[in-house]
């Protein structure tokens, strides 16, 4: 949770910016460097980022004054306007310096959105577009500086590829490295490659929306100007990546993502999770179509893994069962729906949602609860739209024991799918992460290693059932 940040501590870091941005003069580039560099940046990034949606008054006070300060600086910087949208000066086009000037300014403003969970301002993606021509266009004739300015447009759309809305908290720093390590390994390219696995983003250079992860293209999307990110060598890094062996090969990708983790407090287990999440942006396989079915809904909706256990148990058990826990049951509307997934807005008067909350969901009394996980958050001030992944939609809640005789008990989930069943657990049961065991009535589940975390769960596949 966001700790106690008030008003006035916002006010203050926001001040020292904004201060620092209205001494900036036009083409001074040195002076933005410096300025993007000052660490009152971090310090108001702490101010709302780890909060949970919506935001209390002082993280969301905080989130504002950080994109209008970056706003004021990219004008007053001579970079271009940045109202009623960023646009980009033909002058900011004519040199690498302003390029690259321009390209740290985007990427401290894409930074502060996406930790608030919002999306860039209008004109965001237009200017990275115009940089991105700009630079791999033919006359560019600075060769000089041009590999390193690809990087960094690089970075950018491989950022917007891993989609940073859905981060957890602390694992930017990871996915930063992630991008790092990817980013030399990739090219951009016009010509659209063969198939996922070899394709990691895709863009529209005349249109201001986001590059698309390539694996979720459908057949329907018609370019004016697509410009790919040809990942051909970079997938012999993202295979390693996603099943680490003892002969890692690629820059020892691996272990750079497991040191970064560890400088932020990552346990082994939640980076091998990430990384695995990471992956399945890469989609190995040709079918690029998600079908969505638009549906207006309202829906029943409980948050966190004690209240979804309380309330499955409160659907299978008697109203007597003393076992029985509190919940609290919450109003939000389905958008629209695929087969895997379904996409919630929930208007809250108090912070609740975060990145990987596990949410039950029904859609009246006599239904059963549908248990999925938040996969991103966007964060509109009135409204919280909430990308969901369905991991099941029947689940049993039980008791489980540590020990045959053991007297402590916890909440467990169990659910099937078609390969094998999943359990999920507290995040504090068994953090280790290897196979272990548990009490469940009279039988022993031998459950193995972490497959998933959330944010206030875990998920693990039960290996065996034997009775006592």
């Amino acid at each position: 949770m966001l700790n106690n940040v008030s008003t006035d501590r916002v006010t203050q870091l926001s001040a020292r910016l904004e201060l620092a941005a209205g001494e900036l003069h036009p083409g001074d580039w040195a002076a933005v460097s410096h300025f993007l560099a000052n660490d009152n940046w971090p310090k108001l990034e702490s101010c709302f980022w780890n909060a949970s949606h919506p935001m209390d008054i002082p993280a969301q006070h905080a989130a504002d004054r950080y994109l209008a300060v970056a706003q004021l600086a990219w004008k007053r910087a001579g970079i271009g306007l940045a109202t009623p949208q960023l646009a980009l000066f033909k002058t900011s086009l004519s040199t690498s310096a302003a390029i690259d000037a321009a390209l740290r300014m985007l990427a401290r403003i894409y930074a502060g959105c996406n930790l608030a969970y919002r999306t860039p301002p209008a004109g965001f993606w237009r200017s990275v577009y115009a940089l991105t021509a700009r630079v791999y266009s033919e006359s560019f004739t600075d060769l000089a500086a041009k590999p390193s300015l690809l990087n960094k447009i690089m970075q950018l759309w491989l950022m917007a590829w891993l989609n940073p809305m859905s981060l957890t908290p602390g694992r930017l720093p990871v996915a930063v490295r992630l991008v790092g390590i990817l980013s030399k390994e990739c090219s951009f390219t016009t010509i659209s490659p063969t198939h996922a696995g070899s394709g990691l983003a895709a863009g529209d250079l005349l249109s201001d929306a986001a590059p698309l992860p390539f694996a979720r293209i459908t057949t329907k999307w018609a370019p004016e100007a697509p410009l790919y990110v040809n990942a051909q060598e970079a997938a012999f890094a993202i295979r390693e990546l996603a099943n680490p062996t003892g002969q890692r090969g690629v820059h020892d990708a691996y272990d750079s993502l497991l040191q970064s983790a560890r400088q932020v407090g990552l346990t082994t287990a939640e980076t091998q999770d990430f990384v695995r999440r990471a992956m399945r942006k890469f989609g190995y396989s040709n079918n690029r179509s998600v079908v969505r079915t638009e549906r207006h809904e309202q829906v029943q909706t409980v948050v966190g893994f004690v209240d979804v256990w309380s309330a499955l148990l409160a659907q299978s058990s008697p109203i007597t069962d003393q076992r029985k826990g509190t919940f609290v049951a919450r109003t939000a509307e389905i958008e629209n729906h695929s087969d895997d997934g379904v996409l919630l807005r929930h208007r809250l008067t108090e912070s609740l949602l975060r990145v990987e909350s596990l949410i039950a969901i029904r859609g009246g009394d006599s239904e059963p609860w549908a248990v999925v996980a938040a996969r991103w958050l966007l964060d509109g001030g009135a409204a919280v739209l909430t990308g969901c992944e369905i991991l099941c939609k029947y689940a049993r809640p039980l008791i489980g024991r540590t020990g045959s005789d053991d007297a402590s008990h916890e909440p467990i989930i169990a659910y099937q799918t078609s390969e094998s069943t999943h359990l999920l657990q507290s995040r504090e049961g068994n953090p280790d992460g290897g196979v272990t065991q548990i009490y469940v009535n009279d039988e022993q589940w031998v459950i193995g290693p972490i497959s998933a975390i959330g944010d206030d769960w875990q998920c693990r596949p039960v290996l065996d059932v034997s009775p006592l």
